[in-house]
């Protein structure tokens, strides 16, 4: 077996990894009966869309038509580079699935305000606040590594950021309306993204 074959299989269980964690997830939100208002941004879907339709249309052409849109392959990443992809891939899969776990019933997809929504505390969310997105841009990056692919590598993480940047002030702010100080206690001890530094006083 061929490192190119072992990393499309990769890929490929790692896509169905991802897919599996989402819709079972999901599934369990749409059968909460608990009343929720949508509140997301145009802006914040069509981002997060091309960044979603970027990784899977150029993620099916590396698996089953390699060569078709040649441009995306002009530089020819070094193996150790594609396997430092792997280890991220699976680290950004692990996070997302303890992130989905925690954050239980809580989840939406969307920026929403859930009857009876729990301020979640525990497993990754007592470090940072918004797990799933670091989980989502390390497998968007990791994707682009393990295929040696420029487009894959960069195109979904840049509209993926540009859907962050606009959605989570909007979603910290519908936080803090909803539980206040608790919320607010958390911003100061918690990252966005990653762990926030305490730096020691001088």
């Amino acid at each position: 077996m061929t490192p190119e074959i072992v990393f499309r299989l990769i890929m490929v269980f790692s896509f169905l990894i991802l897919l599996g964690i989402r819709i079972f997830y999901q599934s369990k939100v749409l059968r909460d009966e608990k009343k929720f208002e949508v509140k997301e941004n145009k802006l914040s879907l069509v981002a997060g869309s091309i960044a979603a339709l970027t990784s899977i249309g150029f993620g099916v052409e590396y698996l089953f038509f390699p060569g078709t849109f040649s441009f995306t392959y002009l530089l020819d990443y070094p193996e150790w580079l594609r396997w430092f992809g792997v280890i991220i891939l699976f680290a950004g899969i692990a996070l997302f699935g303890w992130s989905h776990y925690h954050l239980g019933q809580s989840f939406y997809s969307l920026v929403a305000s859930k009857e009876e929504q729990k301020l979640i505390t525990s497993g990754p969310y007592r470090w940072v606040r918004h797990p799933i997105y670091t989980g989502y841009i390390g497998t968007y990056i990791a994707g682009g590594l393990v295929a040696s692919n420029l487009v894959l590598t960069f195109v979904p993480v840049i509209f993926f950021s540009l859907m962050i940047i606009n959605r989570i002030p909007r979603e910290e702010a519908l936080m803090r309306e909803e539980f206040g100080q608790d919320y607010i206690d958390l911003e100061e001890r918690t990252g966005r993204l990653l762990p926030k530094i305490n730096k020691g006083k001088t």
